[in-house]
Order: structure tokens, then sequence, then C-alpha cells
């Protein structure tokens, strides 16, 4: 009985030690996984996502929503931009379809288990043979604008997916909302309110190889308004502005930045030397195109590639043969510098799969605004770092031909809200031209002068298409 129950135990041991060897095997190959930093597979967080490609891949939840967004190892560290533009706005609070809100240079890095964006100043020179150069950060402001979480990783730890909905659906990136001036009165500003997170939403994604674009619905909600606006705004309680938010590559070409000359007017970008001695230690550097001659010997050559500007398909159809020939009077210019058609203008199909928002098309843009802040406007963006033009776009009203006056130029009074602002305040503080707006009043005056002088509609016609291609010349 003894040897028997032995053998008994024996067997069981047996039987049991492989099984327990096993069972702790098989907690031993778990725990790895388990371990991962406490990070996802990318697989685990995706699986129910729409994938949108481009320079950088972003998911979509097609349950909840939720936004995210694939930074890739060697896009860390590196610098990119980030443009935005109005998609759709209401004037009454300073946007309006068209208008820019201006570039800035940006990286993201990792910070242990975060992903952070890092604005990047290109304000200050520093000479690299100045020993000055060693200490080219001190006291120059370059802020983390964004801190987070590494949502999902591939095994490799080379591609870190986060949240996006804090880049695009917040003010992270870029402030949108502006308190009024201290000097304004109550009830003179139309105040936006306050961000309404559950109504705001991406309404757009789209990915291409150079860029990624992303367009937002930003909703406000004022419960009180004080200043409830025009006709156009419809509810000031609750006001919609649509924000056209661009990721880019910035080109890495032979172009060679150009430092501004006081003696000649050009937009700029600012930056200060500060390791010179000079006096005035301004090195700002010029905007302009990447032209190169397609064949560099000859006096005269065509460009490797033009400037191309698209007519959008917005543009009443009268009216395009002018805008199209003001903006080609512009290769002339260019004949002066040894290029030939330098400048191309083509026309948006009705067809196109694009639209004038896609950063990758210059246009010639054409609306018909209830409250038009302008009757032309012609911004462009660049490469803060050298000055060079990545694209532009001129905003034409349809007011500009009309017999009638912007509203702001007759009531210049307190109570009116935006129309007491000037131009420069409505641009956020760009440059002010007021070109197109006397352009205006001199086609009205002139179609009066026509019509008193008893003038038929040829000479009427002449007269709009040389205003037209004036106001084209100046806008490009």
């Amino acid at each position: 009985m003894f040897l028997r129950a032995l053998t008994s135990a024996l067997l069981i041991a047996a039987i049991a030690i492989p099984n327990a060897q096993a069972s702790a095997d098989k907690k031993k190959k778990k725990e790895p996984e388990k371990k991962e930093e406490g990070i996802k597979t990318l697989k685990e967080v995706t699986k129910k996502c729409k994938r949108y490609g481009g320079l950088f891949t972003l998911y979509q939840d097609t349950a909840s929503g939720a936004l995210y967004l694939l930074v890739k190892k060697d896009q860390l560290e590196r610098d990119y931009l980030h443009f935005s533009q109005v998609a759709d706005g209401v004037v009454d609070a300073g946007y309006f379809r068209g208008a820019y809100g201006g570039e800035r240079l940006f990286q993201f890095a990792r910070y242990f288990e975060r992903v952070e964006v890092r604005l990047q100043s290109t304000a200050y020179h520093f000479d690299d043979e100045s020993p000055l150069a060693k200490a080219s950060r001190a006291n120059i402001n370059e802020p983390v604008l964004l801190s987070e979480k590494i949502e999902a990783a591939n095994k490799s730890q080379d591609s870190l997916l986060i949240k996006a909905d804090v880049l695009f659906l917040g003010e992270g990136l870029q402030q949108i909302k502006y308190p009024a001036p201290p000097n304004f009165p109550p009830g003179m500003w139309f105040d936006l309110g306050n961000l309404d997170k559950d109504r705001t939403k991406v309404v757009r994604i789209k990915g291409y190889p150079m860029n990624t674009d992303v367009v937002t619905e930003y909703v406000w909600s004022n419960p009180y308004p004080q200043n409830y606006g025009s006709t156009a705004v419809g509810d000031a309680r609750s006001v919609a502005i649509r924000m056209h938010h661009s990721l880019i590559e910035l080109p890495t070409n032979d172009f060679r930045p150009r430092l501004d000359d006081p003696r000649v007017g050009y937009f700029n970008t600012q930056v200060n030397d500060m390791t010179t001695t000079a006096a005035i230690n301004y090195r700002d550097v010029i905007h302009r195109w990447h032209l190169k001659k397609k064949d560099p010997a000859a006096a005269m050559s065509e460009p490797v590639e033009p400037i191309t500007w698209w007519i959008e398909n917005t543009t009443p159809t009268e009216l395009r043969p002018a805008i199209k020939a003001g903006a080609e009077a512009w290769n002339r210019a260019f004949e002066k510098i040894g290029f030939t058609n330098a400048l191309v203008v083509k026309e948006q199909p009705d067809t196109a799969t694009w639209d004038a928002g896609d950063i990758r098309y210059n246009v010639l843009r054409w609306t018909s605004s209830p409250e038009p802040p302008f009757g032309g406007y012609g911004p462009s963006f660049v490469d803060p770092r050298t000055g060079q033009i990545l694209g532009a776009d001129i905003m034409l009203e349809f007011i500009f031909v009309t017999n009638r006056m912007r509203e702001q130029e007759i009531f210049q009074t307190a109570g009116m809200g935006y129309m007491a602002m000037s131009e420069e305040e409505l641009m956020r503080g760009r440059d002010r031209c007021l070109f197109a707006t006397d352009m205006h009043n001199e086609l009205m005056f002139g179609n009066a002068v026509l019509d008193g002088m008893g003038l038929g509609e040829a000479e009427k016609s002449r007269f709009l298409k040389e205003a037209l291609m004036d106001l084209t010349l100046h806008e490009l």
C-alpha cells in the first residue's frame, strides 16, 4: 500500500511539474506584451478608424469621430510649416473667406511617453562663425504649444500615434478668437463668446504628398450678445467659422534667400542679425517665387516651373478675359530679367476635384459677400526661413463691379460694430491697402461720368475691362 501510494504521488508530481513550468513559461511570454510602456499597438487603436494618407497619416474613428495623427521617427525634430486660412467666416467678427491666418514653423518632438509640438523661431540670425552662436537660444521663446500622450505605436516604436483633436479642434495651434481692443465701448465689438467643443467638428480631411489638410468648423456660443451684427450673421448667439489648417513639408531646393533692400518695396520676413556690430542689424528676407531658367545660358528662357494661376470657377464668365489679361500682363516685367511665359493663367473647370483651399494651387477667387470687407485682397504665404513664396491667392469681391458702396464706407459710426473698424483691424494687423476700395470708388465715378456724357455700352465695357485689369495687376 505504501509503495502504491508513493508511486501515485510521484506520478502526480511528474505531471504537475511540467504543467506548472508550462504555466510559468506562458506568463513569461505574455508579460513583455503587457509591459510595452503602457502603449497600445496601432492595430488596437485604429481598427475601427478610416485612414487618410499623405504627408502625415490621419485616422478618424468611424463611430466617435475622434481624430488621431501618426508621427514617424524621421518626422520628429524636423521643421514643418503650419498655415491656416479662413474657409468661410463671418465678416462681422473679422473673418472672411480666403483670409490668411499666417504661417508658423514647428517641430514634433518625443518626450518620454508624449509627443510635443514645439514652435520654432526664425526671427533671429546668428553667424555660425561667431562664439555668440553657442548662445543662440538665450532668452528666445520657442514654446511647447501642445503635448499629447502617445496612444499607440508599432513594435519598433518608430511610428507614434497621438490624439489630433487638440490640434485641430481647439486653439492650441493657432489663436482664433481675439479680445476687444481696450478702447472699444461695450457692444461695439462683435464678441464670439466661448468655443463650444460639443458642436465644433472636423468637416474635411485631405492628404497630399507635401501637405496634410484639415478643415474644422469652430462653433462659438454667446447666450447674451451685446452686438447682433448684420443680417448675414443670422443668430449672434451661435457663430460658425471654418478654418483650413495645412501642415506643410518645407522645400529642399537650391533657392537662395535675397535680403531686403530699403530702396525697393517688398513684402518681407523680418530677421535680426544678432552677431553684427552694425547700427542697423536687419537681415530681412524678401518674398519671391522660385523661378529658374530651363536654359540658364540663354538670354531669354522659359522657367523650369512657371508661376501658375487658376481663375476659380466662381468667377463670372464675362469677367474672366479681363482678369486673365491683367494677370498675364506681368509677363512683360519678367521678360526684363530674361524669362518668357513666366506666368501662366488657367481656368478651373466645373468638373475639378480640387478646391481653392488646396495650397498646391494659386487661385484668383471671386465671391459676392453680403458685407464685403474689401474689393480685392492678395495674400501669400512663404517659407519663413528663406522668403520663398509657397502659395498665394487673390480674393476679388463682386461689389467691385457694382454701382453700390460698402456700408462701412458710408456709416463710420460707433454703433455699427465691425463697420467702425479699419481694414487694418479686419486683416488682423496685416499690411493695410486701400487700392481696391479707391478703384471701386473711381469705377463708380467713371460710370457716372460716362452716363452723363451719353456714351454707350461699348465704352462702359472697355472702362470696366481696364479697371479689372488694373485691379488684377495690383493684387497679383
